[in-house]
């Protein structure tokens, strides 16, 4: 049997991941939408760009120049909440 990938939010339940290094991913995006992959502490690290490439709804509103920013902060970080990060 397959090992099953954790998403942030598995490792989030797990204390591996904090609410401030999802936080602070999210507004490394949105600072600059071609910042390299974030990495927390536990060693995992996540390619929000690629995270919200994945969330089709993220993406379209994201595309929207009229979403407004807490909308926009929302979005990243439920993508980056429901993405799936690598270890190391």
């Amino acid at each position: 049997m397959a090992k099953e990938i954790p998403s942030v939010a598995d490792l989030r339940r797990k204390s591996e991941v904090s609410d401030d290094e999802i936080e602070a991913a999210s507004a490394a995006y949105l600072a600059d939408e071609s910042a390299p992959p974030f990495a927390f502490k536990s060693g995992h690290t996540i390619d929000v760009a690629k995270a919200i490439e994945m969330h089709p709804q993220a993406k379209a509103l994201l595309a929207d120049e009229k979403t407004k920013p807490g909308l926009r902060r929302t979005m990243v970080k439920t993508a980056v909440i429901l993405g799936f990060p690598v270890q190391g």
